[in-house]
């Protein structure tokens, strides 16, 4: 994602919405704090109380916020190419543009800070997960847990609803709509990623209700950000990005060659 992210920033021939952009962010930080043990080298040991701490507080506020970011990339595709076919942009007022950028981080920002102040009076709640691959709060005192799931289930509701809106859209203007256009491409692209908002919603309100967070989670947790890798990494601006850079043709290398060897004969 990283990569994908780059890319699409440094190059002139990839145009996405800002949302995107903040859409890739959210689950690099996602990516980064569950694999924050790993990278650290700490897994395998007891890991020291700040780094435990501040996974902890990640694990709990990225993903209500990762569905934010998907639930405002869906958004301001419905109100972007929901005009004439999709074939023109429509503008978006600035107020809307940065809501819909900054709102999931004010989500991930205000979830980090209860947690932060819960765990600061309870420290003693803070452990290692029996899995062993993350930090959070002890089974039965992990209310941000079930909280975190409620916000993720209320948002998958907002995803699955723009979803069947984006989806009725893209049937009635099928026909009329490019399968080369800008809109065809982000709206398919979108559904596809957010077909699993159904899993996700079903996910988290299995978790919400109950104590159980076990491997199943974290392996729905890991396929969100490759499943994202795929769908938005394979779009033909960024693969012809990364194919532009090409070996020098045949001719080229004989005149280079040739030229090597006049300078060695003139050298002697």
């Amino acid at each position: 994602m990283l990569l994908i992210l780059v890319t699409a920033a440094l190059s002139r021939n990839v145009n996405r919405l800002s949302t995107w952009y903040s859409f890739c962010m959210s689950w690099i930080i996602s990516t980064f704090s569950y694999s924050l043990l790993s990278l650290t080298g700490q897994q395998l040991t007891e890991p020291n109380f700040g780094l435990c701490f501040t996974q902890a507080l990640l694990i709990y506020s990225v993903p209500p916020t990762t569905s934010a970011t998907t639930l405002a990339l869906l958004l301001h595709t419905l109100l972007t190419f929901s005009s004439s076919a999709g074939q023109t942009q429509r503008k978006l007022s600035l107020y809307t543009s940065c809501m819909l950028v900054i709102g999931p981080y004010l989500l991930l920002l205000t979830i980090f800070i209860g947690v932060a102040l819960y765990v600061t009076r309870n420290p003693l709640y803070l452990h290692k997960a029996d899995q062993g691959t993350y930090c959070n709060l002890r089974n039965p005192h992990d209310e941000w847990l079930r909280i975190s799931m409620i916000v993720v289930a209320v948002i998958s509701v907002g995803i699955i609803l723009v979803q069947v809106q984006l989806v009725a859209w893209l049937y009635h203007n099928f026909r009329s709509l490019r399968r080369d256009s800008a809109a065809f491409g982000h709206i398919l692209r979108g559904v596809l990623f957010t077909f699993t908002g159904s899993v996700t919603f079903v996910t988290a309100l299995v978790l919400a209700i109950s104590d159980d967070h076990n491997l199943t989670f974290d392996l729905i947790i890991a396929f969100f950000p490759v499943l994202a890798l795929f769908i938005f990494g394979s779009q033909k601006d960024l693969l012809q990005v990364w194919t532009s850079w090409r070996l020098p043709h045949r001719e080229n290398i004989q005149n280079l060659s040739s030229g090597k060897n006049m300078s060695e004969r003139v050298t002697n």
